[in-house]
């Protein structure tokens, strides 16, 4: 199987095991799961228990506010200056009534697992283009938003290392990612989520899970113990 079936597969695996939760309850404990754990990696004073279906949530750093709807179809989020007299930075609306190329078909079958020698680096580059480095981006920084807690801080990246992904369908998707672009505490902190998530799905596809939980997706055990 060449390169790009193979990571075809891994792209629309990762996405029908980790973040299209089936049921009502589903939704509701990953977003619960995400409300708990995004002080952890933005390294943050606890600040969310929950989150509902359309919700908003603060990125103080940012001074921007989140807001987002999943229980509509389309879904939208944007991204909002957090003051008085708000500006919008970004928003994000997709139409499900249009075709795009993604929604076309997934890709269909299991990876082979006579090529397990190349999964890691084909999730490696999935998780590059699905939520770590969105191929289509805009950076923060280039809207006119900065990190206020760089100065004086050691390690501290700008926000011109937040790249917000365009044309991303999946709602959970895009809130994961943004998880991962306001991580802006160093670095380091930012390749160890990478290899976080790159141990998790490889576990995962060898061993042909059907789901992810969202608990393990988000590292909650092993982060709030």
């Amino acid at each position: 199987m060449n390169e790009n079936r193979r990571r075809a597969i891994v792209w629309d695996t990762i996405e029908r095991i980790a973040f299209k939760p089936a049921t009502d309850d589903d939704q509701r404990t990953w977003l619960g799961a995400y409300a708990r754990t995004l002080h952890t990696i933005w390294d943050m004073e606890p600040a969310w228990t929950f989150l509902a279906l359309d919700d908003h949530f603060d990125v103080p750093f940012l001074m921007l506010n989140c807001i987002y709807s999943i229980d509509s179809v389309p879904y939208s989020i944007s991204l909002v200056q957090a003051s008085t007299t708000p500006h919008c930075y970004w928003q994000n609306h997709i139409d499900t009534g249009y075709l795009s190329k993604a929604s076309l078909f997934p890709a269909s079958g299991q990876y082979p697992c006579q090529q397990f020698a190349q999964l890691r680096r084909d999730i490696e580059a999935v998780l590059n283009g699905m939520i770590l480095h969105p191929r289509c981006h805009s950076h923060l920084e280039d809207l006119g938003v900065q990190n206020v807690q760089l100065d004086g801080s050691i390690g501290g990246l700008s926000s011109h290392e937040a790249r917000i992904g365009g044309g991303i369908e999946n709602p959970f998707v895009f809130l994961f990612h943004l998880r991962y672009q306001f991580c802006l505490v160093s670095d380091q902190a930012r390749q160890t989520e990478r290899q976080r998530l790159i141990e998790l799905f490889e576990n995962a596809i060898r061993n042909s899970d059907s789901t992810v939980n969202a608990r393990d997706l988000f590292g909650f055990q092993r982060r709030n113990n």
